[in-house]
């Protein structure tokens, strides 16, 4: 049976409408939230985040990424609705077979639009990022 290693969380925001961060294009990446865990050989770790963001503009293609140690490990897309309306995401990631040792996790967002003038969104809230490593 696994047992609990260590747990790991970032909160930026617990509530809707408390942030208000643009999404930036592609090329810059914007780190929302981040957190260090340790794992042990062939351990897993599991990630939870939620995430809500905003129509401001047009209907815009976000993706969101998982980060362990500064390298993508999943990412998932978003389609804005209509214009104000908020949408939460949830992400659920089992990061398998983890190399033993301490490790950085963050969580990243940018605008994937074609046309990024036309279509925009922003973060805003809640933002929560969390974490629970097994072996």
């Amino acid at each position: 049976m696994a047992q609990v290693i260590d747990v790991g969380r970032s909160t930026a925001s617990t509530g809707t409408q408390t942030l208000s961060i643009p999404i930036l294009a592609p090329g810059q990446n914007q780190i929302l939230a981040e957190f260090g865990i340790a794992t042990v050989t062939n351990g897993d770790v599991l990630l939870n985040a939620t995430i809500g963001f905003q129509t401001t503009l047009g209907v815009p293609n976000v993706v969101f990424t998982l980060y362990r140690d500064n390298q993508p490990i999943f990412n998932v897309g978003a389609s804005g609705l209509a214009i104000l309306a908020i949408q939460p995401v949830t992400i659920s990631y089992l990061d398998l077979n983890v190399p033993s040792g301490y490790h950085a996790y963050s969580l990243g967002v940018a605008n994937n639009s074609t046309n990024i003038l036309l279509n925009t969104a922003s973060i805003t809230g809640p933002v929560t990022f969390s974490g629970v490593s097994t072996g």
